[in-house]
């Protein structure tokens, strides 16, 4: 029930692209189980792509020693939280008034119907069991699953989805850009073994951009694919480029979000996807951006809970050894933070109390939106819960 690509919640254990061979057509070989892939595209790690440097928001770490990257998911962490829960529970009910139909045929000796409703009931244990160990793959895990990528000893290390840490050599890895996967387009590294054609290792870089085959999509994912090959490739002139381009750092390698962080990871979600994200002026909601707010807040409370449930990842002493940072090293982004940081901790107190009572206020609304669901479900099956009348006793506005 592990996502180890750090894309789709509900993937296989593995990248489905692993031990698959390819033809001169990647996109549509690999036994034909990637035919969704038609815009294809292999990338070369010694090119210098001319193209604006997009790091995306994606940096944890930066130093002369190396960069460390959030995992794809991120974006997406939550989803699979608040999903779950919301099915659990209405699958509890279901489960539960199948229990009651089967003890009603029974007791009345109609077998047949009481077979049907117990072979519905069992399908459903068996969603809730699924849904159960899918909620794992968020709940009591790691914060975040670090790519970090060492540019003095040219490896990378990857924590995958299944916890494990991969190791990869720089020089071994060949990377491709896709932009019709149906969830979004990406560049992958992937490893090859020694026929030169069969697939033994894949991972991500973090950054998705959802806009389909949109021409755009290719642009923003090659300055995203730039961005790193420039810090692994570059000469010093190159690796400061890199540097100047990271606006952000986010440094969950410390210490877990904070409630006002993980709302402004929730709200990259309504950042254009086709340009630099680093730029504050990519943030835009439209009207049906503005319906869908009660989903957004979902997701933001699913985040709050994987994120406080789980614990920071840390690599093994041995892979630590090879990533010592010099003390004195003035790239260490994490020790002079970038501009993005700073005006974001020089917020005026109003604006972060103005902002703090905005959320409490939306979290009145939505309890009050929950009461009124849980009401009129009640008033269906003829029963009078009151959940709203109560809450508005509770807040004295009756």
């Amino acid at each position: 029930m592990i996502d180890i690509n750090g894309r789709n919640p509900f993937a296989k254990l593995s990248y489905k692209e692993i031990n698959q061979k390819f033809g001169g057509n990647f996109g549509v070989g690999l036994g034909g189980r990637v035919q969704e892939i038609k815009d294809f595209k292999w990338l070369d790690k010694t090119q210098n792509y001319d193209v604006p440097l997009y790091p995306q928001r994606t940096v944890v770490q930066f130093n002369s020693t190396y960069m460390e990257l959030v995992g794809r998911q991120d974006r997406i962490r939550g989803d699979v939280t608040f999903g779950s829960l919301f099915f659990l529970g209405l699958i509890s009910g279901v489960i539960y008034l199948g229990f009651v139909i089967l003890y009603d045929e029974f007791l009345t000796g109609s077998f047949l119907l009481g077979i049907l409703a117990s072979t519905i009931t069992l399908a459903f244990i068996v969603a809730f069991i699924y849904l159960l160990a899918l909620l794992s793959t968020e709940l009591f895990s790691y914060t975040y699953l670090p790519i970090r990528f060492n540019r003095k000893t040219r490896k990378v290390y990857v924590r995958q989805a299944n916890r494990q840490v991969q190791v990869f050599d720089w020089d071994d890895l060949k990377f491709y850009m896709a932009t019709t996967y149906k969830d979004g387009g990406d560049v992958r590294g992937i490893t090859l073994a020694d026929d030169g054609v069969t697939i033994t290792g894949m991972f991500s870089l973090p950054f998705v951009n959802s806009l389909g085959a949109d021409r755009h999509d290719e642009g923003t994912l090659l300055g995203h694919f730039e961005f790193v090959r420039r810090y692994m490739e570059g000469n010093a002139k190159q690796f400061k480029e890199v540097k100047s381009a990271v606006r952000y750092v986010h440094p969950v390698h410390e210490k877990r979000e904070t409630p006002l962080v993980s709302l402004q990871r929730v709200k990259l979600g309504y950042h254009a996807s086709h340009v630099n994200q680093e730029n504050p002026g990519t943030f835009r909601l439209v009207l049906a951006e503005y319906l869908l707010m009660p989903f957004a807040w979902l997701r933001y409370m699913g985040r709050l809970l994987s994120i406080n449930t789980s614990i920071t990842p840390k690599f093994s002493p041995e892979i630590e050894a090879e990533c010592q940072i010099d003390p004195n090293d003035p790239y260490d982004l994490n020790k002079n933070l970038p501009e993005g940081n700073i005006e974001d901790a020089n917020q005026p107190i109003w604006k972060k109390l103005v902002f703090s009572l905005a959320l409490i206020l939306f979290g009145i609304i939505m309890l009050f939106v929950f009461a009124f669901f849980i009401d009129m479900i009640g008033a269906i099956k003829g029963y009078d819960t009151g959940l709203a009348y109560k809450l508005l006793y509770w807040f004295h506005l009756v």
